[in-house]
């Protein structure tokens, strides 16, 4: 009975002292003040209702003719019109913040500055030109807007699963000879993570150079205080991508959502993977977890060289790289590419709230424009935008067979109760919309017509679409497009076709609140 109060007393100090802990009281004292101010100002209230109205109007016709997603306007509008005063004051404050401005400037001058790097392959587009024509202007949009170009030199395979992708990682990662890089949005104490540092610090040994990059939030949420010192020890450098603060900040928002592993420049590996037991089906808080990783072999993994250090040297810890040693030689890339088997094109391209271009929205429109048979989608999260549910009920009703898979079990109830909402629109438009029955589809995926697929780190959701620094690639006449539309065949077999029937069996309650957060969906 002693031994158990000394330990709840230890349980209680580590909790009080904890860095949540004091991350939370800090963040509450602030809000407290500023309620506070606000309340010390209501013998002004008339004066501050006149100022409010105006400041109002003219924050309306601003935001109106802003440009941006109608969505995010009207979302903005309605929380102004809620809570006048602290919205227009909250508005202000994201839109005034110098931090974010100075974070987009210095995002925009280091993909300037490292562009020559992934320069106009030539002879790969004007190929594309003559196999692919219908697709040339997405290719050029992405090598104008990046720079991503068009690779017609690497191998893709397809795992359909985080246990074989896993796998395929390790495999890659303990044949490692010069460098390896690896960023992550989720990375979780348990099984998956001991393997990992084992086999990181076996090849740090080795004089192998580790660079290990991860989310802050997660770091914030889930990791020991003591874990990048603990890796450094080992000898693997670590980047904490925009730690949490304790202070205000918007900047915050913008989390580095990408899942990237790059092995001495020769092969890379992306996809929704992150590095947590549920990801490989170790552990199941959500029922069976189903993911997707695309290896690249050949010449498209220059981009995610290019990638990883641009987003590393935003806060990273070694300021003197020579880029171009990272860059794998051209003979050394064909040696990793099988020599039979078509090749096909690759893009692997990114996304950054500093970037003020929806490229991963519009890489998912084109490929919805683009369809003449089938258009397949996975995404674990559903919050449309108009011009994504448009292109989607468009392609519907020319006759293209539009499917969608999302979760049966969700991790987040508030995002399933939007995805929901959706429901009825998507039936309507005869796009058939399925639940994976087993637990959680965790897979980002679109493939289209046999030909055309793009794997990635994006949701259908606004925060990766805008918000969130993201990571996808394209891919034509590859044939693991083919292996991903065999898979997709065989998960609906484990999935629900949902009805009208369906969706009017839920109870009024979340029929009415999913259509009410709905209208907040952006700014989630």
């Amino acid at each position: 009975m002693k031994r158990q109060k000394i330990d709840f007393r230890k349980k209680i100090y580590k909790s009080t002292f904890s860095r949540s802990f004091i991350f939370i009281v800090l963040l509450l004292l602030q809000v407290i003040f500023l309620a506070a101010s606000f309340f010390m100002l209501t013998q002004y209230i008339h004066y501050i209702y006149i100022i409010n109205l105006l400041i109002s109007f003219v924050l309306a016709v601003y935001i109106v003719n802003k440009k941006g997603s109608p969505e995010f306007k009207i979302a903005w509008l309605t929380f102004m019109c809620l809570l006048p005063i602290f919205g227009i004051l909250y508005y202000l404050y994201i839109q005034l913040n110098p931090k974010q401005k100075s974070n987009a400037l210095k995002v925009q001058k280091l993909i300037k500055d490292t562009g020559y790097l992934l320069s106009k392959n030539e002879e790969a587009l004007n190929t594309a030109k003559i196999e692919i024509p219908k697709h040339i202007g997405l290719l050029n949009f992405l090598q104008n807007t990046g720079p991503y170009p068009v690779y017609d030199q690497t191998d893709i395979v397809y795992y359909n699963d985080g246990e074989k992708g896993f796998e395929a990682i390790k495999i890659a990662l303990r044949k490692a000879k010069s460098y390896i890089f690896m960023e992550y949005f989720d990375v979780l104490p348990g099984k998956l993570l001991d393997e990992l540092i084992g086999i990181l610090k076996e090849r740090a040994d080795s004089g192998v150079e580790i660079r290990f990059m991860y989310d802050g939030f997660c770091h914030a949420k889930s990791l020991p205080d003591n874990f990048p010192i603990t890796l450094r020890k080992l000898g693997i450098l670590v980047n904490i991508f925009e730690p949490l603060s304790p202070f205000l900040s918007t900047d915050q928002n913008n989390r580095d959502h990408r899942k990237i592993t790059v092995v001495d420049g020769e092969i890379a590996f992306t996809g929704g993977f992150n590095l947590a037991d549920e990801y490989v089906n170790y552990t199941h808080p959500f029922g069976r977890w189903k993911d997707a990783v695309v290896s690249l072999s050949g010449d498209a993994v220059r981009t995610f060289v290019v990638l990883f250090l641009q987003n590393w040297h935003l806060k990273g810890d070694k300021e003197n790289d020579v880029w171009e040693n990272y860059i794998a030689p051209d003979a050394d890339l064909q040696k990793n590419i099988s020599s039979a088997g078509e090749k096909g094109f690759v893009v692997p391209y990114a996304d950054s709230p500093n970037i003020f271009k929806a490229i991963g929205e519009t890489v998912y429109i084109d490929i919805l424009n683009q369809a003449t048979d089938y258009v397949w989608i996975t995404s674990p999260y559903l919050i449309l935008g108009s011009s994504v549910l448009k292109a989607m009920t468009y392609a519907s009703e020319r006759g293209v067979d539009v499917r969608l898979i999302i979760p049966h079990i969700p991790d987040k109830k508030i995002p399933f109760l939007i995805a929901k909402s959706f429901y009825p629109e998507l039936i309507h438009a005869g796009i058939k919309v399925y639940e994976y029955t087993p637990g959680f589809i965790h897979a980002k995926i679109f493939v289209s017509d046999h030909k055309v697929a793009a794997v990635g780190s994006y949701n259908m959701d606004f925060r990766s679409f805008f918000l969130n620094y993201e990571v996808g690639t394209w891919f034509a006449h590859c044939p693991a497009v083919k292996d991903i539309s065999k898979d997709y065949e065989m998960t609906l077999k484990e999935c629900h076709l949902i009805s009208l029937a369906d969706y009017k069996s839920l109870s009024f309650k979340s029929r009415v609140i999913g259509k009410i957060l709905r209208l907040f969906g952006p700014l989630m």
